[in-house]
């Protein structure tokens, strides 16, 4: 039996991919089990991956809640971006827990031309590393990050490279490319060839992006259930960008900062917790 994926592209039915994926979000073996005989019964040759998620997140939903909420981290992600929360505030979010120092959007004058980087990293690692990070954020699953986002990635810091040559700006060593969704094979084998850094989902095999989410549980609250556009601006508005801030704060502090209602957090704030709890 064949699933579509959201490119097009036709690929083998895999129980044991849907058992490791519900593993992943705190399924338990057994919880895990009866997911996939469910999905096993429903699906058919020529089935949608979109659909089989939704059959998961239903199903997981009426046994489990904070596991479907888990699962669904990737539509999560797809709801970071222009039309809600920024990727590369989440991005900067999560390199923080992982021992880097960010900032955001600053402009550096490369020999050429001034260049707005999205995410300057910096990381002590017996010497001080400088990461120069472009976010690659697509809306829609299927889309590839590709050579031409690669290409232009590598052309930046070359540029930025010739400007700190002529005292123009900082001193950046690894080029690094974040992206929401894979990477095609061209921009691999380019990345690879030139050392540059890439974290997308799926790659590299250990420590992709899904993992350094889920091993620090620094979901976005873009994983909330019932979260509109609204909150989620007012949440970004006030730096609240992982449930992990979320359940940080006192509740009156946090209407303060927001002016959500406090019934309304305190919804938010209990699902958060349930969410990143063991």
């Amino acid at each position: 039996m064949y699933v579509i994926k959201a490119s097009g592209e036709k690929q083998k039915f895999s129980p044991r991919k849907i058992r490791r994926t519900c593993l992943r979000a705190g399924a338990g073996k057994r919880l895990a089990s009866q997911v996939v005989k469910e999905i096993e019964k429903k699906a058919y040759n020529g089935i949608k991956t979109s659909e089989i998620l939704d059959l998961i997140l239903k199903y997981l939903g009426k046994k489990k809640s904070s596991v479907a909420i888990r699962y669904s981290l990737k539509r999560a992600i797809f709801r970071l971006g222009p039309a809600g929360f920024p990727f590369e505030k989440f991005m900067a979010e999560v390199l923080r827990y992982y021992g880097y120092k960010t900032s955001l959007n600053k402009v550096i004058r490369g020999k050429c031309v001034n260049h707005e980087i999205d995410i300057i990293a910096e990381k002590q690692n017996g010497k001080k590393t400088t990461y120069m990070i472009e976010c690659k954020y697509h809306n829609a699953p299927g889309i590839y990050t590709g050579l031409k986002e690669t290409l232009y990635t590598w052309s930046r810091f070359l540029d930025l490279k010739d400007g700190y040559q002529l005292n123009l700006c900082k001193k950046f060593d690894i080029p690094w490319m974040i992206s929401n969704t894979k990477f095609s094979s061209d921009a691999l084998e380019y990345a690879q060839c030139k050392k540059m850094k890439l974290l997308g989902w799926h790659y590299p095999k250990t420590e992709c992006l899904e993992d350094l989410i889920e091993n620090k549980k620094l979901y976005p609250i873009t994983i909330l259930q019932n979260l509109d556009r609204y909150l989620e601006k007012k949440f970004i508005q006030a730096k609240i960008v992982l449930c992990q801030d979320l359940v940080n704060y006192d509740i009156k502090y946090l209407h303060s900062l927001t002016g959500i209602k406090e019934k309304i957090l305190k919804i938010f704030i209990n699902q958060a917790r349930e969410i990143i709890k063991d």
